[in-house]
């Protein structure tokens, strides 16, 4: 008869407590076995000394007679010294992402990265504006002073003559056609009928 150092689940549904037993690798998982060697209680945290309880002279006893523990049971052995931790091997390609998932994850940095780009040249024209409105409600001194000359030396200019003249001649021709077609108007309507009312 081989025996092994394995968990035996008790407890209730989704609040699972083991018991670590030795028993004969062919009775059931919650079945019959032969001696009870300690608890494991994963519900509580880590660093509870109530977690594990193990009774080491008799888990001593059992790896003398030839119990062989499985990989839990070796891990918790290993904590107490009585047993060497298993080792994991590393994975040749299992670990690595495959090709499919390399370029999902490559598409979504550079959908980041776009995003990002996005905000920062929104963040940029903000700050400008800000920076162009605070200009507009601070007048600089040195600006409105430049202008001033400047319109001062406009109407020296021989520029605003031209208009003037040009609404002299404008008012003066003018003047001169309209008398001329009313008076020939009346010396029409005069000639051909004087006395007729208006």
């Amino acid at each position: 008869m081989s025996v092994s150092l394995r968990l035996s689940r008790g407890g209730s549904k989704k609040r699972p407590y083991y018991r670590i037993v030795a028993a004969d690798i062919r009775s059931p998982r919650d079945g019959r076995y032969l001696e009870r060697l300690g608890t494991y209680n994963p519900m509580k945290q880590k660093n509870d000394p109530e977690r594990i309880n193990l009774n080491i002279e008799r888990i001593k006893y059992w790896l003398s007679v030839g119990a062989k523990p499985t990989d839990r049971v070796t891990k918790f052995l290993a904590n107490e010294g009585l047993a060497k931790k298993p080792s994991i091997p590393k994975q040749t390609k299992q670990d690595k992402p495959k090709k499919k998932t390399l370029e999902k994850l490559k598409a979504k940095e550079e959908k980041l990265k776009s995003k990002q780009e996005v905000k920062n040249a929104v963040e940029e024209t903000s700050v400008s504006k800000d920076e162009v409105a605070a200009q507009s409600a601070d007048p600089q001194p040195s600006a409105p002073e430049e202008k001033k000359p400047e319109a001062t030396a406009q109407p020296a200019d021989p520029q605003p003559s031209a208009p003037e003249e040009k609404k002299s001649e404008a008012t003066a021709h003018p003047a001169d056609p309209q008398p001329n077609t009313s008076e020939e108007i009346k010396t029409e309507n005069a000639g051909d009928k004087p006395n007729e009312p208006k």
